[in-house]
């Protein structure tokens, strides 16, 4: 598997059709939101599975990481798909991984199929009433495992069932014109969110910029949007959902990562600029790993260092205070020997003269 930095909210959630599941990947209108998961129907298909749920969050505990969740019915199956940030599988990669609700291990040996941050399969729609119950599902792979919250579960399903319902009671739409969705080039998309994010530091953020180089910005970003001009809504809507952007510079570190990144999108073309983007932020995570991973020793000699000189102390300690004690005990033994002899002394001395008158005749 080829470990790839994070990608984007975007490209997770225009590409939620891909990895080879039967997920339409077309055009798809929202038929309603029901605690946080969007249910969708892929317009131009009628008949009893025609709709999806989807949900996806930012994971605070693995460095907002976001995570999504696609599920879809078929006949007799479940389809679904899972989203990871940070995953990176090669286009219809197969791993097997356990998966499992909560605690419970339901199929320990369950086939997925992969593509960049992507894992599909089919389960047996006997598994929906446990996922209906449960708040979290758990891949379990030879090298790790990773886990996906489905909070609300059971209403965004109830609401599929409606949408499905709906759908089958709508007459087929007219195909014969109807031309497939091209699947989105992800390294150009990755690009544009990238010269989105550029610019809008540019134009918000307290970095030094010129007015040529944010001209050079803002001609590639439009030349980008232009590109993906059929699908601008949904990209400025997952822009939204990304959270506050930009992510203002903290400190001179950063400020450097931002010039650095800046003038790479205006000397190289999109394709380009994302493989040395993604060159770069390996070299900082290798960077940070080896700073962590330096402290995390530094840190534990100190704590072995300041283990061992309590241990010193401790026994030192103990020696003098048993070295004091012994010279205690020598001092009171010596005393006690002192008296004992003065007091034979002393009684010898007063029954000499006694002796010595009863010896006179």
């Amino acid at each position: 598997m080829r470990k790839r930095p994070v990608i984007t909210a975007i490209t997770l959630a225009l590409l939620a059709g891909g990895a080879g599941s039967p997920a339409w990947s077309g055009e798809r209108k929202l038929f309603e939101n029901v605690r946080g998961w969007e249910v969708e129907r892929n317009v131009g298909q009628t008949g009893r599975y025609t709709c999806q749920i989807s949900y996806s969050y930012r994971d605070k505990d693995d460095d907002n990481a976001e995570n999504a969740i696609v599920l879809s019915l078929d006949e007799g199956k479940v389809n679904l798909v899972l989203g990871y940030a940070n995953w990176g599988w090669d286009k219809d990669e197969t791993v097997q991984a356990s998966f499992s609700i909560d605690k419970q291990v339901l199929y320990p040996k369950q086939g997925w199929t992969g593509e960049a941050k992507l894992l599909w399969s089919q389960l047996p729609d006997t598994v929906i009433p446990k996922l209906l119950k449960g708040k979290q599902i758990v891949l379990k792979f030879n090298d790790g495992a990773a886990d996906f919250s489905i909070p609300g579960i059971a209403d965004a399903y109830e609401g599929l069932k409606r949408c499905n319902a709906a759908a089958s009671q709508d007459a087929p739409a007219p195909q014969a014109s109807a031309v497939p969705a091209e699947k989105p080039n992800e390294i150009r998309l990755q690009a544009y969110f990238m010269g989105v994010i550029l610019q809008k530091t540019a134009a918000s953020c307290a970095v030094s910029t010129t007015a040529p180089q944010r001209a050079a910005i803002d001609a590639k970003v439009k030349a980008l949007r232009t590109e993906f001009a059929a699908i601008d809504a949904a990209v400025q809507d997952e822009i939204n959902k990304a959270g506050k952007l930009p992510d203002c510079p903290k400190d001179a570190a950063e400020t450097a990562t931002f010039d650095t990144e800046m003038k790479a999108y205006i000397d190289q073309g999109p394709e380009a600029f994302v493989a040395s983007a993604e060159k770069r932020n390996a070299e900082r995570e290798a960077v940070k790993k080896a700073e962590a991973e330096a402290k995390a020793k530094s840190e534990a000699e100190a704590k072995m260092r300041a283990e061992i000189e309590t241990k010193m102390r401790a026994e030192a300690e103990a020696k003098s205070k048993a070295e004091a004690e012994a010279k205690a005990r020598a001092e009171m033994e010596a005393r006690i020997r002192a008296e004992v002899e003065a007091k034979l002394k002393a009684e010898a001395e007063a029954k000499a003269p006694k002796v010595e008158a009863e010896a006179k005749p």
